[in-house]
Protein backbone atom coordinates (compact mmCIF):
# COMPACT_ATOMS: atom_id res chain seq x y z
CA UNK A 1 0.00 0.00 0.00
CA UNK A 2 1.19 3.37 -0.68
CA UNK A 3 1.63 6.55 1.24
CA UNK A 4 -1.41 8.98 1.61
CA UNK A 5 -1.29 12.60 3.44
CA UNK A 6 -3.72 11.74 6.52
CA UNK A 7 -4.67 13.29 9.08
CA UNK A 8 -2.26 13.69 12.40
CA UNK A 9 -2.81 11.17 15.05
CA UNK A 10 -1.90 13.85 17.81
CA UNK A 11 -2.68 17.66 18.37
CA UNK A 12 -0.98 20.15 19.70
CA UNK A 13 -2.25 22.00 22.68
CA UNK A 14 -1.48 24.86 25.67
CA UNK A 15 -0.88 23.38 28.63
CA UNK A 16 0.19 25.03 32.12
CA UNK A 17 3.60 23.10 33.43
CA UNK A 18 2.74 22.77 37.02
CA UNK A 19 6.29 22.56 38.73
CA UNK A 20 7.20 22.41 42.57
CA UNK A 21 6.55 26.02 43.50
CA UNK A 22 5.97 27.40 39.81
CA UNK A 23 4.11 27.34 36.72
CA UNK A 24 4.78 27.88 33.33
CA UNK A 25 2.43 27.71 29.83
CA UNK A 26 4.16 25.54 27.42
CA UNK A 27 2.61 23.67 24.40
CA UNK A 28 2.11 19.53 24.43
CA UNK A 29 1.14 17.08 22.17
CA UNK A 30 -2.05 14.80 22.77
CA UNK A 31 -3.39 11.92 21.44
CA UNK A 32 -6.13 12.75 18.68
CA UNK A 33 -9.51 11.43 19.75
CA UNK A 34 -12.90 11.69 16.95
CA UNK A 35 -15.96 10.32 16.55
CA UNK A 36 -16.21 8.17 13.09
CA UNK A 37 -19.57 7.06 11.84
CA UNK A 38 -19.16 3.62 10.23
CA UNK A 39 -21.86 2.90 7.83
CA UNK A 40 -22.78 0.11 5.33
CA UNK A 41 -24.41 1.20 1.65
CA UNK A 42 -25.23 4.41 3.38
CA UNK A 43 -26.83 3.08 6.24
CA UNK A 44 -25.31 3.65 9.87
CA UNK A 45 -23.55 0.41 11.44
CA UNK A 46 -22.38 2.84 14.66
CA UNK A 47 -19.76 5.37 15.87
CA UNK A 48 -16.28 4.47 17.12
CA UNK A 49 -14.63 7.16 19.24
CA UNK A 50 -10.61 6.88 17.58
CA UNK A 51 -7.66 7.98 16.46
CA UNK A 52 -7.66 9.22 12.84
CA UNK A 53 -5.24 7.67 9.87
CA UNK A 54 -6.26 4.56 9.34
CA UNK A 55 -10.02 3.95 9.04
CA UNK A 56 -10.31 1.99 5.91
CA UNK A 57 -8.50 -0.78 7.86
CA UNK A 58 -10.53 0.33 10.73
CA UNK A 59 -13.74 -0.16 9.25
CA UNK A 60 -13.13 -3.03 7.70
CA UNK A 61 -11.63 -5.11 10.65
CA UNK A 62 -14.71 -3.90 12.38
CA UNK A 63 -16.57 -5.85 9.83
CA UNK A 64 -14.99 -8.76 9.51
CA UNK A 65 -14.87 -9.24 12.97
CA UNK A 66 -18.27 -8.95 13.52
CA UNK A 67 -18.80 -11.41 9.85
CA UNK A 68 -20.34 -8.68 7.58
CA UNK A 69 -17.63 -9.08 5.21
CA UNK A 70 -14.93 -11.82 4.99
CA UNK A 71 -12.85 -10.85 2.22
CA UNK A 72 -12.51 -7.73 -0.25
CA UNK A 73 -14.04 -9.11 -2.85
CA UNK A 74 -16.99 -8.74 -1.10
CA UNK A 75 -16.94 -4.85 -1.34
CA UNK A 76 -18.05 -2.62 -4.22
CA UNK A 77 -16.47 0.61 -3.07
CA UNK A 78 -15.79 2.30 -0.11
CA UNK A 79 -16.43 6.20 0.41
CA UNK A 80 -14.09 8.29 2.72
CA UNK A 81 -12.41 11.41 3.28
CA UNK A 82 -8.67 11.77 2.28
CA UNK A 83 -7.69 12.64 5.69
CA UNK A 84 -8.86 9.89 7.19
CA UNK A 85 -6.61 7.57 5.59
CA UNK A 86 -3.02 7.59 5.20
CA UNK A 87 -2.58 4.56 3.24
CA UNK A 88 -3.45 4.08 -0.32
CA UNK A 89 -5.47 0.09 -0.56
CA UNK A 90 -3.66 -2.65 -2.92
CA UNK A 91 -5.40 -2.27 -6.21
CA UNK A 92 -8.69 -4.41 -6.17
CA UNK A 93 -10.02 -2.14 -3.46
CA UNK A 94 -11.87 0.96 -5.19
CA UNK A 95 -11.59 4.21 -2.40
CA UNK A 96 -14.24 7.43 -3.46
CA UNK A 97 -11.92 9.77 -1.48
CA UNK A 98 -14.87 12.53 -0.93
CA UNK A 99 -13.53 15.80 1.39
CA UNK A 100 -16.92 15.75 2.46
CA UNK A 101 -17.05 12.69 4.21
CA UNK A 102 -15.08 13.86 7.03
CA UNK A 103 -15.13 11.27 10.09
CA UNK A 104 -17.07 9.03 7.71
CA UNK A 105 -16.30 5.68 6.63
CA UNK A 106 -19.52 4.08 3.99
CA UNK A 107 -18.63 0.74 3.14
CA UNK A 108 -20.69 -0.70 0.26
CA UNK A 109 -20.86 -4.05 -0.49
CA UNK A 110 -21.52 -6.27 -3.50
CA UNK A 111 -24.89 -7.28 -1.63
CA UNK A 112 -27.11 -6.16 1.04
CA UNK A 113 -26.80 -6.86 4.52
CA UNK A 114 -28.10 -8.99 6.68
CA UNK A 115 -31.10 -7.35 9.04
CA UNK A 116 -30.23 -7.03 12.70
CA UNK A 117 -27.14 -8.00 14.87
CA UNK A 118 -24.39 -10.00 13.40
CA UNK A 119 -21.62 -12.67 13.94
CA UNK A 120 -21.77 -14.17 17.76
CA UNK A 121 -24.08 -11.27 18.68
CA UNK A 122 -26.86 -13.07 16.20
CA UNK A 123 -26.74 -16.26 18.41
CA UNK A 124 -27.24 -14.28 21.69
CA UNK A 125 -30.96 -15.04 23.30
CA UNK A 126 -33.24 -12.39 22.93
CA UNK A 127 -35.73 -12.18 26.12
CA UNK A 128 -37.54 -9.75 28.08
CA UNK A 129 -37.74 -11.85 30.83
CA UNK A 130 -33.89 -11.75 31.44
CA UNK A 131 -30.93 -9.86 30.64
CA UNK A 132 -27.74 -11.58 28.80
CA UNK A 133 -25.48 -13.69 31.12
CA UNK A 134 -21.80 -14.68 30.89
CA UNK A 135 -23.04 -18.34 30.04
CA UNK A 136 -25.16 -17.23 26.42
CA UNK A 137 -22.55 -15.31 25.56
CA UNK A 138 -20.19 -18.26 25.20
CA UNK A 139 -23.01 -20.48 23.73
CA UNK A 140 -23.17 -17.74 21.16
CA UNK A 141 -19.62 -17.75 20.28
CA UNK A 142 -19.67 -21.72 20.36
CA UNK A 143 -22.14 -21.38 17.75
CA UNK A 144 -20.27 -18.82 15.57
CA UNK A 145 -17.45 -19.05 15.67
CA UNK A 146 -15.00 -22.11 14.51
CA UNK A 147 -12.22 -23.19 16.73
CA UNK A 148 -8.41 -21.64 15.55
CA UNK A 149 -6.64 -24.80 13.58
CA UNK A 150 -3.11 -25.31 12.94
CA UNK A 151 -0.18 -26.50 15.05
CA UNK A 152 2.52 -23.56 15.19
CA UNK A 153 4.40 -24.09 17.67
CA UNK A 154 5.73 -20.62 19.34
CA UNK A 155 9.16 -19.72 21.15
CA UNK A 156 8.71 -18.23 24.77
CA UNK A 157 11.58 -16.43 24.03
CA UNK A 158 10.02 -14.70 21.01
CA UNK A 159 7.28 -13.58 23.12
CA UNK A 160 9.19 -12.49 26.02
CA UNK A 161 10.21 -9.68 23.31
CA UNK A 162 7.00 -8.25 21.73
CA UNK A 163 6.65 -5.76 25.01
CA UNK A 164 9.66 -3.94 24.37
CA UNK A 165 9.71 -4.29 20.54
CA UNK A 166 6.24 -2.87 20.75
CA UNK A 167 6.82 -0.23 23.10
CA UNK A 168 9.21 0.53 20.17
CA UNK A 169 7.22 0.94 17.59
CA UNK A 170 4.56 3.55 19.49
CA UNK A 171 5.99 6.42 17.82
CA UNK A 172 2.87 8.08 18.55
CA UNK A 173 2.39 6.98 22.36
CA UNK A 174 6.20 8.52 22.68
CA UNK A 175 4.91 11.74 22.03
CA UNK A 176 1.73 11.39 23.70
CA UNK A 177 1.32 8.88 26.44
CA UNK A 178 -2.06 8.65 25.50
CA UNK A 179 -2.78 5.58 23.24
CA UNK A 180 -2.98 2.01 23.35
CA UNK A 181 -0.96 -0.17 21.03
CA UNK A 182 -1.50 -4.13 19.41
CA UNK A 183 1.19 -5.41 17.32
CA UNK A 184 1.31 -8.71 15.02
CA UNK A 185 3.58 -10.85 14.24
CA UNK A 186 3.66 -13.88 12.02
CA UNK A 187 5.53 -16.99 11.61
CA UNK A 188 8.79 -16.54 9.68
CA UNK A 189 9.29 -12.80 9.21
CA UNK A 190 10.72 -10.31 11.73
CA UNK A 191 8.06 -7.54 10.91
CA UNK A 192 6.11 -6.20 13.63
CA UNK A 193 3.08 -4.31 12.05
CA UNK A 194 1.79 -2.14 15.08
CA UNK A 195 -1.69 -0.19 14.73
CA UNK A 196 -2.14 2.38 17.68
CA UNK A 197 -5.33 4.03 18.76
CA UNK A 198 -7.50 5.64 21.89
CA UNK A 199 -9.16 2.19 21.92
CA UNK A 200 -7.35 -1.11 22.10
CA UNK A 201 -9.73 -3.09 20.47
CA UNK A 202 -9.58 -0.01 17.59
CA UNK A 203 -5.87 -1.05 17.27
CA UNK A 204 -7.06 -4.93 17.06
CA UNK A 205 -9.36 -3.92 14.13
CA UNK A 206 -6.94 -1.47 12.44
CA UNK A 207 -4.70 -5.01 11.96
CA UNK A 208 -6.92 -7.33 10.89
CA UNK A 209 -8.34 -4.37 8.42
CA UNK A 210 -4.91 -4.06 7.30
CA UNK A 211 -4.32 -7.93 7.02
CA UNK A 212 -7.78 -8.39 5.23
CA UNK A 213 -6.36 -6.16 2.64
CA UNK A 214 -3.19 -7.56 2.05
CA UNK A 215 -5.29 -10.87 1.60
CA UNK A 216 -3.38 -12.41 4.89
CA UNK A 217 -6.38 -13.71 6.47
CA UNK A 218 -6.82 -16.00 8.21
CA UNK A 219 -4.02 -15.52 10.91
CA UNK A 220 -3.45 -18.72 11.65
CA UNK A 221 0.56 -18.52 11.74
CA UNK A 222 -0.21 -15.24 13.63
CA UNK A 223 0.42 -13.66 17.33
CA UNK A 224 -0.83 -10.89 18.19
CA UNK A 225 0.35 -8.48 20.90
CA UNK A 226 -1.62 -5.65 23.25
CA UNK A 227 -0.07 -3.02 25.17
CA UNK A 228 -3.40 -3.18 27.37
CA UNK A 229 -5.96 -5.41 29.27
CA UNK A 230 -7.05 -8.15 27.12
CA UNK A 231 -10.74 -8.19 27.38
CA UNK A 232 -13.71 -10.29 25.94
CA UNK A 233 -13.51 -8.10 22.56
CA UNK A 234 -9.61 -8.27 21.86
CA UNK A 235 -10.00 -12.40 22.22
CA UNK A 236 -13.31 -12.58 20.33
CA UNK A 237 -11.65 -10.17 17.35
CA UNK A 238 -8.84 -12.88 17.40
CA UNK A 239 -10.51 -15.36 17.45
CA UNK A 240 -12.32 -14.28 14.39
CA UNK A 241 -9.22 -13.65 12.37
CA UNK A 242 -8.19 -17.05 13.79
CA UNK A 243 -5.31 -15.42 15.73
CA UNK A 244 -2.98 -18.36 17.27
CA UNK A 245 -1.93 -16.71 20.30
CA UNK A 246 -2.80 -13.28 22.13
CA UNK A 247 -0.69 -12.18 24.44
CA UNK A 248 -0.69 -8.62 27.30
CA UNK A 249 1.28 -6.73 29.56
CA UNK A 250 -1.56 -6.76 31.60
CA UNK A 251 -4.64 -9.06 32.92
CA UNK A 252 -6.94 -10.56 31.10
CA UNK A 253 -10.98 -10.85 32.25
CA UNK A 254 -12.22 -14.01 33.06
CA UNK A 255 -14.68 -13.78 29.84
CA UNK A 256 -11.63 -13.71 27.83
CA UNK A 257 -10.02 -16.79 29.68
CA UNK A 258 -13.13 -18.86 28.66
CA UNK A 259 -13.55 -17.74 24.89
CA UNK A 260 -9.86 -18.03 24.40
CA UNK A 261 -10.05 -21.54 26.18
CA UNK A 262 -13.43 -22.57 24.46
CA UNK A 263 -11.85 -21.24 20.54
CA UNK A 264 -8.52 -22.64 20.88
CA UNK A 265 -6.38 -19.52 21.23
CA UNK A 266 -3.11 -18.91 23.89
CA UNK A 267 -3.47 -16.34 25.50
CA UNK A 268 -0.20 -15.01 27.72
CA UNK A 269 -1.11 -12.16 30.20
CA UNK A 270 1.14 -9.80 32.62
CA UNK A 271 4.09 -10.42 29.94
CA UNK A 272 6.86 -8.52 31.53
CA UNK A 273 10.49 -9.62 31.20
CA UNK A 274 10.91 -13.14 31.20
CA UNK A 275 7.39 -13.91 33.28
CA UNK A 276 4.04 -14.25 32.27
CA UNK A 277 0.73 -16.53 33.06
CA UNK A 278 -0.56 -18.81 30.31
CA UNK A 279 -4.23 -19.10 30.39
CA UNK A 280 -5.11 -21.42 27.95
CA UNK A 281 -3.33 -23.38 24.98
CA UNK A 282 -0.16 -23.93 26.71
CA UNK A 283 0.91 -26.45 24.37
CA UNK A 284 1.42 -23.63 21.69
CA UNK A 285 4.34 -22.75 23.50
CA UNK A 286 7.67 -24.50 23.06
CA UNK A 287 9.51 -26.67 26.50
CA UNK A 288 5.63 -26.12 28.48
CA UNK A 289 4.07 -29.44 27.73
CA UNK A 290 5.51 -30.77 30.89
CA UNK A 291 4.05 -28.05 32.85
CA UNK A 292 0.33 -28.11 31.05
CA UNK A 293 -2.04 -30.06 33.48
CA UNK A 294 -3.61 -28.90 36.15
CA UNK A 295 -2.26 -27.24 39.42
CA UNK A 296 -2.47 -29.13 42.75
Amino acid sequence: MGQHPGRSGQLQVEVTRLQPGAAASQLDQVAREDPLQVMINSRPLGILMRTPGSDLELALGLLFSEGLISDVSDLDHVRIAPSGQALIPPAGVELELDPEAENLVDVHLRYPPADGPSGWQRALPSSSACGICGSATMDAIRLTQAPVEGDLIFDPELIFDLPRRLQAAQGLFHTTGGLHAAGLLRAGSNELHVAEDVGRHNAVDKLVGAALLRGQLPLRDACLMVSGRAGFEIIQKAAAAQVALVASISAPSSLAVQVARATGITLVGFLRGSNGNVYSHPERLSGLTAFAGKVG
